[in-house]
């Protein structure tokens, strides 16, 4: 009798190790499960992310695809005319076209026997030449004032003026008024794309208008 009540407590305590190493291990499976379900929603929260591609494209010359969003374009090239409104201010205060020229030979394509682009030449020659004539016929203190204005501009403070797409080309013009200046202080950057045989557009000329 008492050997069969030692089998049986035996017995039980086998038991009880037994579905502690069960319990233990069926938690430690949920941890892992939890763990992996948590990397995987971190990875596809990630890939979902990257996937979300700007229309256009910064790195050298501006450009974007055959089939693009107007709305998309416009919001992207915003602070592109920010930044154009700031050098045009530098350069109205010093006279130099160094930065808008940089900007020419990194973002404006260049004309080649494949195209009949205007070319970089042409781009920084009327600029040079828009320039010289604001110097002409402004005062350096009233320069001064004005282009401290411009180089103050944000993005949000950028509108859009006007924008067309027309056969194998699209205009985007934005608009900056300083404040404290009226409508003749308002400075209006249009940029000019054109498409080419492969069907992308790029950005041929930068045109201040005002």
């Amino acid at each position: 009798m008492k050997q069969r009540r030692k089998k049986l407590k035996k017995g039980m305590a086998m038991s009880t190790i037994v579905a502690c190493i069960l319990l233990f291990g069926s938690m430690g499976v949920g941890v892992e499960a939890k763990a992996a379900t948590n990397k995987t929603q971190q990875t596809s929260k990630s890939v979902g992310v990257t996937q979300v591609a700007a229309t256009v494209s910064k790195k050298g010359v501006l450009t974007f695809p055959k089939q693009f969003s107007m709305k998309k374009v416009i919001s992207e090239l915003k602070p592109e005319a920010a930044n154009l409104v700031k050098i045009y201010g530098d350069s109205l205060n010093t006279g130099k076209t160094t930065s808008f020229n940089s900007y020419v030979n990194k973002h404006v394509a260049e004309k080649s026997n494949d195209n009949y682009l205007l070319g970089h030449k042409y781009v920084r020659d009327n600029y040079s030449r828009k320039v010289k004539a604001m110097r002409k016929g402004t005062s350096k203190k009233n320069l001064s004032i004005y282009s401290k204005a411009l180089k103050k501009v944000t993005t949000s403070e950028v509108k859009v003026y006007n924008t067309y797409k027309g056969t194998g080309f699209a205009t985007f013009t934005y608009e900056f008024r300083p404040k404290n200046f009226d409508a003749f202080g308002t400075v209006t950057v249009q940029f000019k794309f054109s498409q080419l045989n492969n069907g992308k557009y790029v950005l041929e000329n930068l045109y201040y208008i005002y």
